[in-house]
């Protein structure tokens, strides 16, 4: 353990990430705080409460309040240095807004440049680098109107005009692509075919010297909608030729960090469908896998003095059973990415995020709502 370093978690988003990163945390015994959205914030129900040490007035991010925030942490630990968890988009993009002012106070996040992490980050910009590394991704139409369903559409940017945030949209027929048109501005979007197949997660981890760590994950079930992920099981796909085609991509490119792509295998062919260059729903199934790219940024940064090895991983799953109920009990259809047995829950909920002795309070209240 580094005493002059301690790590800030800024809760309240990304749950399901935020606890497997500190269930790492605490396994390495390594000091972290954390600082809660809101008094209702997921954490306040699991073991690790008692490591807020903060609890925000406002879900807004402020410079000011941040930067109170991150120096009252130093000196509670009586640290040097402060690493941010880069644990969602909006909270990395906040700090590459802010990095010179935070990095003056010793507060850093493991993420590249901002003009590196828009390229990664921005649907768009991405889907056009991997066309010049000769990587696949879904026809795009020329414009709205040449669109014929079923397509996505999908944001350039993350943020458009207004400063708005729009999420990718999957459409099927006339009246989603009429409604879309009215509620949208299709200017901010751009179109692709909609790519049916197989689900896979590409899991990296560059370390700053160009070192890669990977993994990979076979996807069996999401939310409706394309939103999070309730099943998945570790699989063997970072070993093909498309790994290769993407490690080359992030590393001449520069880049470090965290990343996942989601391929889609349709007709024997690998297409792009975004990255997520940020920690990742699903990440409980890494570390149960013993692939855990926590500790590769652990060691990165000097958490921990042993260079994690990801030569005895282990097969294993990932369920979401709260995120799998509400779901059905909304009346949400959710997709299937690949056929499996779901009558035998017990088999996934063997293995659920949150059906564990820290959580288990969390598990039992997404039963009830």
């Amino acid at each position: 353990m580094n005493a002059n370093k301690v790590i800030v978690i800024f809760s309240g988003y990304n749950d399901r990430a935020v606890i497997s990163f500190i269930r790492t945390l605490e396994k390495k015994k390594i000091r972290y705080a954390v600082i809660a959205r809101d008094n209702s914030d997921l954490i306040f129900k699991t073991k690790y409460k008692d490591n807020v040490l903060i609890t925000r007035s406002s879900p807004s991010l402020e410079i000011n309040f941040v930067e109170d925030a991150l120096n009252f942490v130093k000196k509670k630990f009586n640290a040097n240095e402060v690493l941010i968890a880069p644990s969602t988009e909006a909270l990395i993009r906040f700090f590459l807004k802010y990095q010179a002012e935070l990095n003056k106070i010793n507060a850093i996040m493991p993420v590249v440049s901002q003009s590196l992490y828009e390229l990664i980050s921005n649907k768009k910009s991405f889907s056009d680098l991997c066309l010049q590394y000769d990587i696949n991704v879904p026809k795009e139409f020329a414009d709205y109107n040449s669109t014929i369903p079923p397509f996505v559409a999908k944001p350039k940017e993350y943020e458009s005009n207004g400063n708005k945030i729009y999420n990718p949209v999957l459409i099927f027929n006339k009246k989603q692509k009429d409604d879309f048109a009215k509620c949208h501005d299709i200017t901010a979007f751009y179109y692709q075919e909609y790519i049916e197949g197989k689900s896979k997660y590409l899991l990296y981890y560059f370390d700053q010297n160009g070192i890669a760590y990977k993994f990979s994950q076979e996807n069996i079930m999401q939310q409706g909608e394309g939103k999070s992920m309730l099943a998945a099981k570790t699989s063997d796909y970072h070993l093909n030729e498309i790994s290769v085609k993407f490690e080359h991509l992030f590393k001449s490119e520069n880049f470090f960090g965290l990343v996942m792509v989601e391929l889609k295998i349709y007709d024997n062919k690998d297409y792009m469908i975004e990255a997520n260059p940020r920690f990742w729903g699903p990440s409980q199934l890494f570390v149960d896998a013993n692939a855990n790219f926590f500790e590769a940024l652990l060691y990165d940064y000097g958490f921990i003095y042993s260079r994690p090895s990801f030569k005895k991983t282990k097969d294993t799953s990932y369920f979401w059973f709260g995120g799998f109920y509400k779901s059905i009990t909304n009346g949400q259809a959710s997709t299937i990415c690949t056929y499996e047995d779901f009558l035998k829950l017990d088999k996934w909920i063997t293995n659920d995020v949150y059906k564990r002795e820290d959580t288990i309070d969390v598990f039992l209240e997404e039963l009830t709502k």
